[in-house]
């Protein structure tokens, strides 16, 4: 399941695979504004009627407008009056946030019967895309070949500062994006509006039907959708939660399709991808498949471990804690996937034979000498030079931040004691600046605080960090527990665990802000194990973030040069630019696939296969209400008369990433057929590479979402505010 990105800031530098041509038409995440350069007639012959301004339109509403990012998702508007349609799973924070165990919205599902009843759900905004403006040349005003990678970047920032400070207006959101590793730079405006409104969400056992054994597997029969509705004041404007706020009213909003589809029909997804990383260099993909993929996936595993222990001590923290694993769930299977996929194409060998191709290219003539030259041999260097480092500057930010907020915000107050001692000149801002961000909240961080869970959780990274082979240990680390190895380094650890967690100079909110006041000395007197452990991670940690900004700093230009190398290389044809969390169309067909030798999968599945696979236990615990529906056929107006029954999920061939959870999947005419909400494990690893004859897109078919809202949940009401396409088994407009 294509969870919110959890584990996009987690990766140092993923790569992946960079054919600029892509091998099958369907590749590619392309800019709204690039759809022109795609093969329309070929599109066309599939069933793709619309022209492109009605995909993206600068001067006029087009999709752009109907689409939306939603939490850590994508969303959709689905009617005039503000109706967000998205995952159960994007939306799986919120639901779980308005649980409590007399109101279970998780299990027992939410449904707001007029919109007096919508509830407000903390922490949700939805982003309204307004502009999109290519500001290359803004952007790099000033900044010449031949210029240092540090003046190079200094440069490019006080730019970036410039065109996003324009923008700045209350509730609206400006960013600069690079493309291409800093070959293009586009800005991006939004509307944010912060009153979210839930409106229907369905149980678990529909909304995450199968859990983890199912996720990222098919068949699947998951009903993965939610209703929201975005709020604004009376000017149609952004506002703060307010009961006088009304329904936004969207420049856009889809249209519903009740005709289905069948194999071979075109589709396409707009929507807002996390990160992919398709043209990086073959050193680089040798660091992710060796070193980074195998330490994300014990650093997931490790933590799972810890959060399914202590959820077991009662419902109130199985609840609390919901969340989290079942988003650690979801970034493990995918990285397991991922290694899976790399190993099974043999990916390095591949990449590296092309990477031989490209150098043969720039040595084929001078002009190409004097463009890209050495860009390969650096980028090896480079990395070769960073890979002893990759667990070290992995881990280190996360201890102890990442599993307990307590003693994080007490290593923050360190470091920035730390960081006072030294010159005005090097001293880090930002400590200062995060300081006077998190003391107002020191008080709210020891609200139901679990104290054996953040000793495992922090437990459970010295144990990664001990994993680690020669040539990559944490130094940092190994030095704590010198001399000690097995049982005894085991009870070390916990030991250091527990005094870092339970240290009684920040056990109380009262002692944790008296930090902030102590000088380094002060502190260091106190002769404190768990605060005398974070005086010596300060300056490690410090030392860690800056390795990785100079490497990331000399990394950018290099990949510049060599991202041009590689579209020169291909005739400068159109190419679509690595997905980076901003808008994207990616368009293919609805298709099944062979997953292995001797078995075919059909590229849909009906309510049929939900009631089959119930056991009548979690994950496989159909609503007796579905099972009743499915025993009378009481389809009503959502079966497909070829199937005879209720279509469920779908495949296609969208080339598609996290983030773009939530997105909708079109048909030809645009009309929304369903909902994407994740990809198949054959495909996996498609932040490194489009594989048309393995991936897939799985979505939940328009109709399932319609069938449950009427027959389950008797929400049918809404359907008087959304707009259906004509059809023979169009449902009505009441």
């Amino acid at each position: 399941m294509y969870r919110k990105l959890i584990a996009g800031g987690l990766a140092l530098a993923l790569s992946s695979g960079w054919l600029i041509a892509p091998t099958r038409a369907e590749e590619g995440m392309w800019l709204p504004d690039t759809v022109s350069t795609l093969p329309l007639a070929k599109m066309r012959a599939k069933g793709f009627t619309l022209k492109p301004e009605d995909i993206y339109n600068p001067n006029g509403p087009s999709l752009k407008d109907a689409i939306v990012i939603i939490d850590g998702g994508t969303g959709e508007f689905v009617s005039p009056e503000g109706l967000v349609l998205t995952n159960h799973h994007v939306a799986f924070d919120g639901i779980a946030s308005l649980s409590t165990p007399e109101k279970d919205y998780v299990a027992n599902g939410f449904v707001a019967k007029n919109r007096s009843e919508e509830l407000p759900t903390p922490g949700y905004t939805v982003q309204v895309l307004d502009i999109i403006k290519d500001v290359t040349s803004e952007i790099l005003a000033g900044v010449t070949p031949d210029m240092p990678a540090a003046e190079r970047e200094k440069q490019i920032a006080a730019n970036r500062k410039k065109v996003v400070d324009a923008q700045a207006q209350p509730n609206r959101q400006a960013q600069v994006v690079e493309m291409n590793s800093g070959l293009q730079f586009y800005l991006y405006v939004y509307d944010v509006f912060p009153d979210v409104r839930m409106v229907y969400a369905p149980p678990k056992d529909i909304g995450y039907y199968g859990g983890d054994p199912d996720n990222f597997e098919w068949p699947r029969h998951c009903g993965d959708f939610t209703f929201f509705r975005v709020y604004a004041n009376k000017d149609n404007r952004p506002a703060a939660y307010a009961k006088d706020n009304v329904p936004y009213r969207p420049k856009k909003h889809l249209t519903i399709s009740m005709s289905g589809y069948k194999e071979g029909d075109f589709t396409m997804v707009m929507g807002y991808p996390g990160r992919t990383n398709r043209y990086r260099e073959a050193s680089s993909v040798e660091t992710n498949e060796r070193i980074q993929i195998p330490l994300l996936i014990d650093f997931f595993s490790g933590q799972i471990a810890a959060l399914e222990e202590a959820a077991k001590a009662d419902r109130k923290t199985a609840l609390a804690l919901a969340s989290q694993i079942f988003g650690l769930s979801n970034s493990l299977k995918a990285y397991q996937g991922a290694q899976r996929t790399l190993r099974r194409v043999q990916f390095l060998e591949r990449r590296r034979k092309e990477e031989a191709a490209l150098a043969q290219f720039i040595a084929s003539t001078p002009d190409n000498q004097a463009k890209y030259g050495t860009v390969i041999s650096q980028l090896t260097t480079l990395n070769e030079e960073y890979r002893p480092f990759v667990a070290t500057d992995f881990l280190l930010p996360r201890i102890p931040g990442f599993v307990s907020q307590v003693a994080g915000v007490a290593n923050l107050a360190v470091a920035r004691a730390v960081d006072a001692e030294k010159p005005a000149g090097e001293r880090n801002a930002q400590l200062e600046a995060q300081a006077n961000r998190v003391k107002a909240f020191v008080p709210t961080l020891f609200r139901e605080r679990n104290l054996a869970l953040e000793r495992q959780r922090l437990v459970a990274l010295f144990e990664l960090a001990d994993k680690q082979p020669q040539g990559a240990r944490v130094a940092f680390l190994d030095k704590q527990f010198e001399g000690k190895t097995g049982d005894a380094r085991a009870a070390a650890q916990r030991e250091l665990a527990q005094r870092i967690i339970e240290s009684p100079y920040y056990d109380t909110p009262g002692r944790l802000q008296v930090l902030f006041e102590l000088s380094a000395a002060q502190i260091k007197s106190l002769d404190d194990p768990g605060l005398n452990f974070l005086l010596a991670l300060a300056p490690e940690a410090e030392a860690s973030r800056k390795r990785g900004e100079r490497y990331n700093t000399e990394v950018s230009p290099l990949r510049a040069r060599y991202i041009a190398a590689l579209a020169a290389s291909r005739g400068n044809q159109p190419f679509y630019p690595d997905a980076n969390r901003t808008l994207r169309f990616t368009y293919g067909e609805v298709k099944g696939y062979t997953p292995k030798d001797g078995a075919t999968y059909r590229y849909y599945t009906t309510l049929f296969g939900v009631v089959e696979k119930d056991r009548g236990v979690d994950p496989f615990a159909a609503p007796k209400a579905v099972i009743d529906l499915h025993r009378r056929k009481d389809h009503g107006r959502y079966a497909e008369p070829r199937f005879g029954d209720v279509p469920v999920n779908f495949l296609s061939t969208n080339d598609i990433i996290g983030g773009n959870s939530g997105s909708p999947i079109l048909n030809g005419r645009g009309e929304i057929i369903g909902v994407v909400f994740d990809g198949n494990f054959e495909g996996l690893g498609n932040d490194f590479l489009y594989d048309y004859d393995a991936q897939r897109t799985i979505s939940v078919d328009i109709r399932y979402v319609l069938f449950l809202t009427e027959k389950m949940a008797g929400a049918d009401y809404l359907f008087k505010e959304m707009t259906f396409a004509p059809a023979s088994n169009a449902a009505p407009r009441r």
